[in-house]
């Protein structure tokens, strides 16, 4: 098997809301990172159903043209368990907790209240990031005027069930419904994990420190933050970074370029501005505003902001942090800092 040469980067894949670079981490005393020989590099940009490079809100809602409540797997591998979920004013999401998995809602548009056992009730709007853990009972009701988005993320094969005090559900096909008791108390909520962030009100409009904001079992949740023009970042050098932005180079997505993960998949919800994906194999795509990008297992690429004003924010999701594994065959130039 041909050896392909790689660097694993000091920087962590999504451990920071500092926009992402594809030239080579320069740690502290201005030295490369050490190069590395990886063998186990497979042929990125295979993707099985229902996964695709990009995801568009637009196209979800054409496929359920008609249709105020509809859900639709976006992610299902070996991590993680994605649909992508719309409903209308009044819909309810019943009492029911998750006993070995956490659950990650992110919401794109309208208005969701969240009653999650053991936290205050939680109104969740545009941007907003739901974090239950597990073991804890939640349930949900779609509030305001207009139809509610959101994505739900699970780790694979979770459980779910519902306490014998509401309604009984519906068995799933080939199932059967029974009943069943185990010591239940809500797990706490520990490091960096809360019920609930939002990215434009707690990060953007705060300028508060930019980091993961889920960190659990199979589920990792980070926003990251470009600006193509650096005066449109009103918090500051230090505080959030430059995107790649635009650029007139010719791409080739047969080439070796950006960094790729050794494990499962990196994948995004665009929670504002314009995002570019370069994936191995796949191609260039331009994704907008609750757009769902997905890097294959194994790929090659390349992410820049690209909205030519305010930001750009990725909301980057995988089984856990994943580390960068930047390529030294084709080397950007790095960018200069913000001034």
């Amino acid at each position: 098997m041909r050896a392909f040469r790689t660097v694993a980067s000091l920087a962590l894949a999504c451990s920071s809301f500092w926009a992402l670079t594809p030239s080579l981490a320069q740690p502290a005393g201005g030295r490369a990172a050490a190069e590395n020989w990886w063998v186990n590099k497979t042929e990125g940009g295979v993707y099985k159903a229902p996964m695709r490079p990009l995801w568009r809100l637009a196209d979800l809602k054409k496929m359920h043209a008609g249709q105020d409540n509809w859900s639709q797997q976006i992610i299902l591998d070996p991590e993680q368990d994605a649909t992508y979920n719309s409903a209308a004013p009044g819909a309810h999401i019943s009492a029911r907790m998750h006993p070995d998995t956490p659950t990650v809602f992110v919401v794109v548009a309208g208005e969701v209240h969240f009653t999650v056992e053991g936290q205050q009730p939680v109104a969740a709007t545009r941007g907003s990031i739901i974090n239950i853990m597990k073991t804890t009972v939640y349930s949900a009701e779609v509030a305001g005027s207009q139809n509610a988005l959101w994505v739900e993320v699970n780790p694979t094969n979770y459980k779910t069930v519902y306490p014998a005090d509401g309604p009984q559900p519906e068995p799933g096909k080939g199932g059967r419904i029974v009943k069943i008791a185990f010591p239940h108390k809500a797990e706490p909520y520990t490091g960096i994990n809360k019920v609930h962030w939002n990215t434009f009100d707690d990060g953007i409009a705060k300028c508060t420190p930019r980091g993961p904001q889920v960190l659990d079992d199979h589920l990792f949740v980070n926003p990251l933050l470009g600006y193509v023009n650096p005066a449109d970042n009103k918090c500051g050098t230090g505080s959030l970074n430059i995107g790649q932005g635009p650029t007139t180079d010719t791409f080739d997505p047969k080439s070796t370029f950006g960094h790729v993960h050794a494990g499962p998949a990196e994948w995004w919800i665009v929670q504002v501005g314009q995002i570019r994906g370069r994936f191995e194999n796949a191609g260039e795509f331009n994704a907008v505003e609750g757009d769902v990008l997905n890097a294959a297992p194994m790929s090659w690429h390349e992410m820049s902001a690209m909205a030519p004003s305010g930001p750009s924010v990725r909301l980057a999701l995988g089984g856990y942090n994943l580390i960068n594994m930047q390529n030294t065959e084709n080397v950007r130039a790095p960018r200069a800092p913000a001034q």
